[in-house]
């Protein structure tokens, strides 16, 4: 890839695009994992409980479908999940910080209702791929694209 060419800046502008994608397809999925594992097992816990597994569904699969945009499976396998970890908990602090500074549902309910809280389901996403493509970005700068 030559510097200076339009591919130098498509490739990473795709990868985020792509990576924001699938981490807020992948973010819906994981809340409805967790509403369905809730279902399952009869909510035995507290409510409290129920909405936290809730949005750690969220920000797992925002985070991990973030972190695939920004892959790379050319290092080592410690440096592999380190990066997934970080970009898991990038997810989960945005689904935090969605839910804290976004429009608020009832928190007593996890039905139909609050699943479509579109702040959640935007700051996961958002929180995961700004560190799946701060850490992308970084070794893209690192080795020189190879």
């Amino acid at each position: 890839m030559r510097e200076g060419g339009i591919l130098f800046w498509a490739f990473p502008v795709a990868r985020t695009l792509a990576g924001f994608l699938l981490a807020t397809v992948l973010g819906i999925a994981g809340g409805w994992t967790v509403l369905i594992f809730n279902a399952l097992i009869g909510y035995p816990w507290s409510s409290q409980l129920h909405l936290n597994l809730y949005y750690f569904g969220i920000g797992i699969g925002a985070g991990v479908g973030a972190y695939i945009g920004w892959a790379n499976f050319a290092v080592r396998r410690e440096y592999i999940a380190a990066t997934l970890l970080l970009a898991i908990a990038g997810g989960v602090i945005g689904a935090y910080m969605g839910i804290a500074y976004g429009s608020q549902a009832d928190p007593d309910f996890l039905g139909r209702g609050y699943t479509l809280e579109h702040s959640l389901h935007l700051g996961a996403p958002i929180g995961g791929i700004i560190v799946s493509t701060t850490i992308g970005l970084v070794n893209e700068i690192r080795t020189g694209g190879r």
